[in-house]
């Protein structure tokens, strides 16, 4: 038997980051990628997993500790191997990266930034944020997105001065404004019984992050239909040939709508882009990579397909279920949750005609599928029964307007009917 040490991996743009819950205890018994411990970062909620199968014998952090790459986590007591393949988890050993976080409560860092100062790097709102740990800290407290700052420190790093400019300045646009009134919740148990459930850990994330991004961006909703009678005889031709070749790959409509709406974006690249209102310019993005929602027991979460333009309906529809299976299971790592550069939203397996779908920022819009259902629909001579599908596209104001709404949405449903428009 060998004592191996677990330290956190490589786990993105990110530092100082809480850890929410931690799974396991001194003495259990752990698998290979088990999860043992949850961060929580600006994005999700991520879980760590073991790179070794053994017994933990120490644990060196507590729910509520801050982390980056590098800090120690356990000690786990592992079986000799002869290969030793373990060999490679000093990647994420750095062990010297703990002692380099504790001096967070120093301002150091901020004040040799501060003295290079005139390389500055603008940085596009809502691009990931450099920072220090004591400026992010600082940032928690303040409730201020680092996302929305543009950072004058070297390399892109945002500074404590430009958190403090970012809130005087907010402070002062909104001199003399009414402040939003608070809801003053009365005492409902008088009417009745009442029963207090807490928010789950997705929903204390996401809801601050959706209230920003429907208070700061002008949605407008353009609602369409699509027939998809041909597409849909299409796809159950299709899923009965694969279940003949013994796939258990479950073929839905969703991955021929993700790739539809890849052909619907590069004809309108306003709708794939990021709005940099410091520089006043739309970065419009030359990659696709489709956010999509997925339901949890803990709510909704939003992997990503990258790469959706270089794929076919078959290898998006794999990736699909298999990072639908990993937010269920809540193994979904950081690079599995970031970088969308547009996002759907389906709710067409459980119901619902018509819906408002709220844009995921820093994205310039996002796509609502409603319920399929058969309709009547005149052929010039006759009502025939069609299979029609209702969608709808939310989308930033300040970056389309109307007309290039309702021109987005008419492509995207005439690629929907004739799916032959994607090989164009």
């Amino acid at each position: 038997m060998a004592i191996k040490q677990i330290y956190i991996p490589d786990i993105g743009d990110f530092s100082d980051v809480p850890i929410i819950e931690v799974y396991v205890k001194v003495g259990a018994t752990v698998q290979e990628n088990d999860s043992i411990l949850a961060l929580e970062s600006e994005k999700a909620v991520t879980d760590i997993p073991s790179p070794y199968t053994g017994t933990i014998k120490a644990l060196h952090l507590k729910e509520g500790d801050s982390v980056s790459k590098g800090t120690l986590v356990a000690d786990i007591e592992v079986a000799e191997q002869t290969g030793e393949q373990p060999k490679e988890a000093p990647v994420a050993k750095e062990p010297e990266a703990p002692k380099e976080e504790k001096p967070i409560v120093a301002e150091k860092p901020v004040v040799q930034q501060k003295q290079e100062e005139p390389a500055p790097v603008p940085k596009a709102a809502g691009v990931s944020s450099h920072a220090t740990p004591s400026v992010r800290l600082y940032a928690r407290e303040l409730e201020v997105d680092l996302s929305v700052i543009t950072p004058t420190g070297k390399n892109g790093r945002i500074l404590k001065e430009d958190l403090v400019a970012y809130v005087k300045g907010a402070l002062k646009s909104k001199a003399g404004a009414k402040p939003a009134p608070v809801i003053q919740l009365e005492d409902f148990s008088k009417y009745g019984a009442i029963e207090r459930v807490t928010l789950s850990r997705i929903q204390k994330i996401s809801g601050p992050h959706l209230q920003r991004s429907y208070q700061t961006i002008p949605h407008v909703t353009q609602a369409d239909q699509a027939d998809v009678t041909d597409l849909e005889l299409f796809r159950k031709m299709t899923k009965e040939e694969l279940k003949k070749k013994g796939s258990t790959l479950s073929l839905s409509i969703l991955p021929f709508v993700i790739k539809a709406t890849v052909a619907a974006l590069k004809a309108f690249p306003s709708f794939n882009a990021s709005l940099d209102e410091a520089n006043s310019e739309i970065i419009q993005k030359h990659y696709y990579h489709i956010g999509v929602a997925v339901d949890t027991p803990e709510g909704l979460v939003v992997p990503v397909i990258r790469d959706v333009d270089q794929k076919g309906i078959l290898q998006i529809a794999e990736e699909l279920a298999e990072l639908s299976v990993k937010a269920r299971e809540r193994k979904l790592k950081t690079e599995h949750i970031t970088g969308a550069s547009f996002s759907i939203s389906s709710l067409g397996g459980i119901g619902g005609t018509f819906f408002t779908p709220i844009i995921n920022a820093p994205e310039t819009a996002i796509l609502g599928l409603s319920k399929m259902s058969t309709q009547p629909v005149w052929n010039g001579t006759e009502f025939v029964p069609r299979t029609i599908l209702p969608f709808s596209v939310s989308y930033d104001h300040r970056v389309i307007d109307g007309a290039q709404g309702a021109r987005f949405t008419t492509y995207l449903a005439s690629v929907l009917s004739d799916m032959k428009r994607v090989l164009l």
